[in-house]
């Protein structure tokens, strides 16, 4: 799979928008996640950013609020941005049930849309794969305070086999493909990218993905019993330090001081 990242323009713009403002959580579905809590990956990515505790925090692609109402729930002063405004209201409607809160805007992040250093932290929950990475870094290394830091999980493109699995496969013979059309995982150019703007880049796992990914888009959780015994032969791999085999990995990243 090519490391190329996607044009950018308007009309890649348009269709993310489009896309996610037709899939929108129901709120009360949002509700019971936020009840169960933050699953593994999420929760470190959050971990990375702490502590959080009157910490201003940028949730980038904040889609329905999930994670801004975590970050908000940790202590952090939350403002959370999207490009799908159908998207933000329902944030705005959970943040109202949960009683946190947090600042929501509908936008594209452009330079300028906030100062330098306004912000301690940043995260984004399957966010940094849907853009312009050479264009949107360097804005998001702008806004954050020297010694930031930033936290990111994200599809990666580093398993060749889930790489080979993705373009043959997902769309086809009933297999599920998710997300929209212009996104593609994260690859070794675009930590490339990430590293000449911040300094360094960390990948780490919560939960390792890899035959979990097998069985949520082909086997699609039909069989309890399969699953925990591929959910277990994935932490086994975990435990061995291949973590780089996982399909969803947390991406950190500091600005220099």
């Amino acid at each position: 799979m090519s490391d190329a990242a996607p044009e950018p323009g308007g009309d890649v713009g348009e269709r993310e928008r489009e896309f996610w403002d037709e899939h929108v959580p129901p709120l009360e579905r949002l509700l019971a996640r936020y009840a169960r809590g933050p699953e593994p990956n999420t929760r470190a990515m959050l971990d990375a950013v702490e502590p959080l505790q009157g910490m201003r925090v940028l949730d980038f692609a904040c889609g329905a609020g999930l994670t801004a109402n975590f970050l908000a729930q940790r202590g952090a002063q939350v403002t959370a941005i999207d490009i799908s405004p159908a998207s933000v209201a329902r944030a705005g409607e959970l943040a109202a049930r949960t009683g946190n809160v947090i600042e929501l805007i509908a936008g594209e992040l452009r330079a300028g849309t906030f100062a330098p250093g306004s912000f301690d932290a940043v995260v984004g929950r399957y966010a940094l794969h849907h853009v312009e990475l050479t264009v949107i870094a360097p804005i998001l290394c702008e806004l954050l305070v020297p010694g930031g830091r930033g936290a990111f999980l994200e599809t990666m493109a580093l398993n060749p086999l889930l790489n080979l699995a993705r373009a043959r496969m997902a769309g086809r013979a009933g297999v599920a493909s998710y997300g929209s059309e212009d996104e593609r995982p994260l690859g070794r150019g675009d930590l490339r990218v990430l590293r000449e703007t911040f300094g360094s880049v960390e990948l780490s796992v919560g939960e390792l993905r890899f035959l979990r990914i097998f069985d949520r888009n082909v086997l699609r959780y039909r069989s309890p019993r399969l699953a925990g015994a591929l959910g277990r032969i994935d932490d086994g791999l975990a435990r061995l330090g291949l973590g780089v085999l996982s399909y969803h990995q947390i991406v950190k990243v500091a600005k220099r001081r």
